[in-house]
């Protein structure tokens, strides 16, 4: 009889959309947007802009490297690649939108900390609520890079509900 490579690991505990409180840290983690990050995301998306490649191009531009794509800074901040997501299996209905702000460059090399708060759930009928999550993309100088909103419509409660 085959054995499984690995132990099926418990289900986490599943969250409704009642459960978050707002102001609450749900994910923190550092993200170091390497050249690898830099080359896997112009291959997915065809993205060459000179200012996020060519040395030459961003030095005579005045900046000291190539700068972080906004939209891979956004994509960084996922929820679905925080330890909440498989926490909202069972009541995620769908994402709603997201909202992003670029408030400082980000560098090729820079370290950036994520930091992932509710920032608000607000009842949408008997049985789900619209959840805003607030994150900030932090410099390692503490200041503010970028902050992005993602909404998202969840069940709440979840009886009979499976994730």
């Amino acid at each position: 009889m085959t054995q499984p490579l690995h132990a099926a690991a418990a289900a986490p505990a599943q969250l409704a959309g009642a459960d978050l409180v707002p102001g609450q840290v749900v994910a923190e983690r550092e993200v170091l947007f390497d050249e690898q990050a830099f080359r896997r995301f112009a291959e997915l998306t065809g993205d060459a802009h000179p200012v996020h490649y060519d040395e030459a191009y961003v030095r005579a531009q005045g900046l000291r490297a190539p700068l972080v794509h906004g939209l891979l800074l956004v994509a960084m901040t996922a929820l679905g690649a925080t330890e909440l997501s498989p926490r909202l299996h069972a009541s995620m209905v769908a994402m709603l939108g997201t909202d992003a702000r670029f408030l400082a460059p980000a560098y090729r090399g820079d370290r950036l900390t994520l930091r992932m708060r509710v920032a608000s759930v607000e009842p949408k009928s008997r049985n789900r609520c619209v959840a805003r999550f607030d994150v900030e993309l932090l410099a390692a100088d503490g200041s503010t890079v970028a902050t992005v909103q993602h909404q998202f419509l969840l069940r709440q409660p979840l009886e009979g509900v499976s994730a």
